[in-house]
């Protein structure tokens, strides 16, 4: 679910580019206007949210060793997704990406083995 989660926000289809695009754009915006900036920060805590308990729940069922900081795991996660504006502007090809995503995520899940 994590996997699908974290591929789900990344810009890899056609699709995904464009609202890839919206959403750079709506937050850069956000930067510059308070309510959208908070408009934004909430949609992005839920995200955050959702993920963070994706990890607590692996955890709690032992898939994911239970000495994982599962804020931190968060995080490390999310960092995952921040290949947006390489995948945008060509810099990395999608499957390098995954590749990555995939690679934390075994060894995330295999520590719990």
């Amino acid at each position: 679910m994590l996997r699908l989660v974290l591929a789900e926000m990344l810009p890899l289809g056609p699709e995904a580019h464009a609202s890839s695009r919206m959403s750079a754009a709506y937050v850069l915006e956000a930067l510059h206007d308070p309510a959208l900036r908070k408009q934004a920060g909430l949609g992005l805590r839920d995200g955050r949210a959702l993920v963070e308990r994706l990890v607590r729940q692996a955890i709690a069922q032992g898939q994911i060793t239970p000495d994982r900081d599962p804020d931190i795991e968060t995080d490390l996660l999310l960092a995952l997704t921040r290949f947006t504006p390489l995948l945008e502007l060509e810099v990395i090809e999608p499957r390098a990406a995954l590749a990555a995503i995939d690679q934390h995520l075994d060894r995330l899940f295999a520590a719990a083995s």
